[in-house]
């Protein structure tokens, strides 16, 4: 997972907004639940018509896993369900963001549509959900907007979230070192592994791959690395190509950037991943 900056991506879509603001309106102005629920659904154009943007401004990776899928279609998931909340039963949906481009994410069909993981780790999929770290807290209405909602799901579009997020040789997700045991992140990740299918076996299978890739990098770097910076030894083309592809391997239109970004690090006590490698990378 990679940072999404909206106001980066504003730019790219700001000709759709005031369709979607004129949408938005309509729909909270609309008090019958059937009628407003045919009126988000009759625009649905409206927000799948912001997916180009999207996947232009993340190289058409997933927002959630960093997964490139060329032969299908991602879905545009309103962060916030739009026409009602899985964990809460009696809730009427967050019809009021359903048209706001703030609430919506790049997703993967695996990240957003349930599916039972072949592993036993139970059934998950966005979708519908959205669990709260703190439940009482739920927004009900308009007047409310988000209230005091603390979303138990890790947002790309939060920092902070994709701070909390690190990736273990095997693949699986983890919380980053100084977020272990605190009450918060740990129900954010526990949540969110599960929901949005962080560690759906093939999504953990490509970054063992991607994990054993850099690691044969790196090792290729070695036998060809110079001592040190002292210059009396000239870095050989190799040593080169060792640098390059460590570097290239979290460019942000790479797939896993986040996590090939963790596993260089995971070498960095090898002087040139320190000095060199991690100071090129953009």
């Amino acid at each position: 997972m990679r940072f999404i900056d909206l106001e980066e991506l504003k730019p790219s879509i700001q000709h759709l907004i005031p369709a979607l603001e004129a949408t938005q309106a309509a729909v909270v102005a609309e008090t019958d639940p059937v009628k407003r629920a045919a009126l988000i659904n009759g625009n649905r154009a409206q927000w799948v018509a912001l997916r180009t943007a999207f996947e232009a401004y993340s190289h058409g990776k997933c927002w959630y896993v960093e997964c490139k899928n060329p032969g299908t279609d991602d879905d545009i998931d309103h962060f916030r369900p739009k026409l009602g909340v899985k964990e809460e039963p009696t809730h009427p949906g967050y019809f009021w963001f359903a048209f706001d481009w703030t609430n919506l994410r790049l997703s993967c069909h695996r990240a957003n549509r349930p599916r039972v993981n072949p592993e036993g780790a139970g059934t998950g999929g966005k979708a519908g959900h959205f669990p709260l770290v703190v439940p009482t807290a739920r927004a009900f209405n308009p007047a409310n907007g988000k209230g005091q909602e603390v979303p138990a799901l890790l947002d790309p579009t939060n920092p902070y979230d994709v701070a909390m997020l690190t990736f273990q040789q095997n693949g699986e997700v983890d919380l980053s070192p100084e977020f272990k045991g605190q009450a918060m992140p740990e129900a954010k990740l526990a949540a969110s592994r599960l929901i949005l299918h962080l560690d759906w076996p093939a999504f953990r299978d490509a970054r063992v791959v991607l994990y054993n890739k850099i690691q044969r990098t790196v090792d290729r770097g070695v036998r060809e690395a110079p001592n040190d910076f002292s210059g009396n030894v000239a870095p050989t083309e190799a040593f080169y190509d060792a640098v390059r592809d460590l570097k290239n391997a979290m460019k942000a239109e790479e797939e896993y950037s986040a996590a090939a970004r963790v596993y260089v690090e995971s070498f960095k006590h090898i002087w040139w991943v320190r000095d060199v490698v991690l100071r090129v990378v953009a």
